[in-house]
């Protein structure tokens, strides 16, 4: 069994990153150096992606979500904790289940279904997880591509994000094939919609074009915390830190700063 892989830069308050599906803690790029400029930043390869895709774990949410509480844990400081798209939902999982405290949170391009459920059209048809899912079982690589292009669709900056995204995806090898299987049955089937208000101060950033995660979704966010910040990039897709990573900092470490 390998070491879970962390990268650590920077010094001061305790930043930790959480990437989304297929990728890993490489594509936070410049965004991720500019935190560490007045931070210190610990980006994680989730169990299964990048240098942690040897990392022994049964890749459901729960156990995701076990891992980087562990890490929190042993942090034994304030910690704003990042999560973008799937690291999204663990954030979101680790305030639902309150076994770590945390001082901030940020989701980017974040939600807490990504699928339509009764009662919930702001998100996609799970019908297109469910054919990712199939394609993945023939061409992981193609899938994996298609699913990038998804991210970059209809953004003002999609082609340029799209070429990031593809050179991020190589950096650190192959992933785990369960990792992404069962990755997509977690983006496919969980529901995290809160009943409660959480006093815990969050940050939203959400692209206006983003086609993963409509900007509707706000609405349900504004119903699960009472202490809010809200971020709307115009011109961005699924990864707006890639399409503006100066501006999202900036706002970003306002947002931490306050």
């Amino acid at each position: 069994m390998s070491d879970l892989y962390i990268e650590v830069k920077g010094n001061g308050h305790n930043v930790v990153l959480i990437h989304g599906w297929g990728m890993h803690g490489g594509l936070w790029g410049q965004f991720g150096e500019q935190l560490a400029n007045e931070y210190q930043t610990h980006t994680i390869d989730l169990p299964g992606f990048g240098y942690s895709k040897d990392v022994e774990n049964d890749f459901s949410l729960d156990s995701l979500t076990d891992v980087v509480e562990k890490y929190i844990k042993k942090l034994n400081s304030p910690v704003t904790l990042i999560g973008w798209s799937l690291g999204g939902l663990i954030v979101q999982n680790i305030l639902k289940r309150k076994n770590v405290t945390l001082d901030k949170v940020v989701l980017i391009a974040a939600t807490p279904s990504f699928t339509k459920k009764e009662g919930w059209n702001a998100a996609m048809d799970k019908s297109v997880f469910n054919d990712f899912a199939n394609d993945l079982k023939l061409d992981y690589k193609k899938t994996l591509k298609r699913f990038l292009s998804l991210q970059t669709r209809g953004s003002d900056l999609g082609r340029e994000d799209l070429r990031e995204l593809n050179t991020k995806l190589k950096e650190r090898g192959v992933p785990n094939i369960s990792a992404l299987e069962k990755g997509l049955n977690i983006l496919s089937n969980t529901d995290l919609r809160l009943n409660d208000k959480n006093e815990m101060p969050a940050m939203v950033v959400l692209g206006e074009k983003d086609t993963l995660v409509p900007v509707e979704v706000i609405s349900e966010f504004e119903k699960s915390f009472s202490n809010l910040t809200k971020l709307i990039l115009n011109k961005s897709g699924h990864a707006p830190f890639i399409s503006s990573p100066d501006l999202c900092a900036e706002k970003i470490k306002s947002f931490i700063n306050e």
